[in-house]
């Protein structure tokens, strides 16, 4: 917690590489997936680093439910009962704010777009019914300290 996901996951993933263990202890990556609004990118990213999975929790709250936090402006009252869209909320006055059903089909339909736009990521590195994990070598970064230390491709 508190440390940069990318190079903590990596540092991880190719640690379990040196051990022989990458297919055997998965790694899930979460914090900040999908804040600049590109999910299946920054999932996809991260899975080609190690991941064997992502947590988009804030995600779908702000996408499907409404949260009004932002990484900008948080309310931060999901953990008091009192939020203004009912969606931590136990307060039948609040909570009512909030239509389940169509919460539900806004989380399916997130999910769905999310793997069609995922499998166009991948599809082109030949993996369009496997996720490419630890698949390193799809990925550059036009930054030459990151690249060294992910150990992926520096790209002009």
């Amino acid at each position: 917690m508190g440390h940069p996901i990318a190079s903590n996951l990596r540092d991880a993933y190719l640690t379990l590489v040196k051990l022989g263990k990458q297919n055997e202890i998965p790694l899930f990556a979460g914090g900040g997936i999908g804040k600049n609004g590109n999910l299946a990118a920054n999932a996809a990213a991260l899975i080609m680093l190690g991941a064997s999975g992502v947590q988009t929790g804030k995600y779908i709250m702000q996408a499907a439910a409404g949260c009004l936090g932002s990484e900008a402006d948080r309310c931060n009252v999901c953990n008091i009962g009192v939020c203004p869209k009912g969606i931590t909320s136990q307060d039948p006055r609040l909570d009512r704010r909030l239509d389940p059903e169509k919460v539900a089909q806004r989380v399916v339909d997130l999910y769905v777009s999310f793997n069609t736009e995922l499998k166009k990521i991948v599809a082109p590195l030949g993996r369009s019914t496997s996720l490419p994990i630890g698949m390193s070598d799809a990925l550059g970064i036009n930054d030459a300290d990151a690249a060294e230390r992910l150990n992926i491709k520096y790209v002009l």
